[in-house]
């Protein structure tokens, strides 16, 4: 099988087509202004502002261009499994939310031993004193 042709390009080969592309649109932009901006075949044309539009088309173009191509490209899963700062924080958060909750439960469970124990009622392992009487009185 040959080798995977996602490695590293040169920076000339990725910004090639981008280039071309927003040249072009910027030359229409720039060609149609000089054209319609003399006002008629009796005046001159008006080569400052086909240069301003050239410039505007081709920055506009460029932008449109690579917020495209950023929004479209996908992170390499090899970001997602980082350490320390970078670490993976849904797991993260699933742990805390665990050890809350298994927290409140014991918490909950405590409560419930404690007022047990206050109203006089027996521990889980004693047999009720059901018409004897409590010697621990």
């Amino acid at each position: 099988m040959a080798e995977d042709d996602k490695g590293r390009r040169s920076l000339l080969e990725t910004v090639k087509a981008p280039l071309i592309f927003s040249f072009a649109m910027g030359f229409v932009a720039g060609f149609v202004t000089l054209i319609t901006s003399s006002g008629g075949t009796d005046n001159p044309a008006r080569l400052d502002l086909g240069l301003i539009a050239f410039g505007i088309g081709f920055i506009a173009t460029l932008l449109v261009i690579s917020m495209l191509h950023l929004a479209s490209r996908e992170n390499p899963e090899h970001l997602a499994e980082g350490s320390g700062v970078n670490r993976n924080s849904e797991e993260l958060y699933r742990q805390q939310v665990a050890k809350r909750r298994e927290d409140a439960r014991r918490n909950k469970a405590d409560e419930a031993a404690q007022a047990r124990r206050g109203a006089g009622e027996p521990e889980d392992g004693d047999e009720p004193t059901y018409g004897r009487r409590d010697e621990r009185r």
